[in-house]
């Protein structure tokens, strides 16, 4: 246990959008992007914006209005690894896609809990992980293995 915490408080178990507060009021607006979602029950398109940089990242959905269900925010994995997130600050439930660098779906996290603390997440090798409204796993049909379809991922380039 006690291992556990000082992996915590060192930094080293949760990358830095799980432990950094947003630090910027009203939130910049982000780059937005279409991507696709590829399921058994076909493509579904969606409108997301790009979290990319550190205080994108530690921002997130925080403080934001009710999303979009075409919509969504895509983090960038600053390297390639283990991802853990929060939802302190965040009003609305949500959906979390952890992808591999294929964009193939690792792990899904469905009905996470607004203004918690709780951690989500998955000691998988992720690239990227994908937020969508609560309930958008669920109506598209997503599971583990359906592919996003974004130029950030080796498969969309073929």
């Amino acid at each position: 246990m006690r291992f556990l915490i000082a992996l915590v408080l060192t930094g080293l178990l949760f990358p830095a959008a799980a432990r950094s507060e947003c630090k910027v009021a009203p939130q910049p607006k982000l780059l937005s992007t279409p991507l696709e979602i590829e399921t058994s029950r076909g493509k579904h398109k969606l409108m997301v914006e790009l979290a990319v940089e550190e205080q994108e990242r530690a921002c997130g959905l925080m403080q934001r209005p009710r999303l979009d269900p075409s919509s969504g925010m895509l983090f960038k994995q600053r390297k390639i690894g283990p991802a853990w997130f929060w939802m302190k600050n965040t009003p609305e439930p949500l959906d979390m896609l952890f992808l591999d660098t294929d964009g193939r779906v690792l792990k899904i996290e469905k009905q996470t809990i607004p203004f918690t603390t709780n951690v989500y997440g998955t000691s998988e090798n992720v690239a990227a992980v994908l937020e969508v409204l609560a309930g958008t796993a669920a109506r598209l049909s997503i599971k583990p293995g359906d592919r996003v379809i974004h130029y950030w991922f080796e498969s969309s380039k073929n």
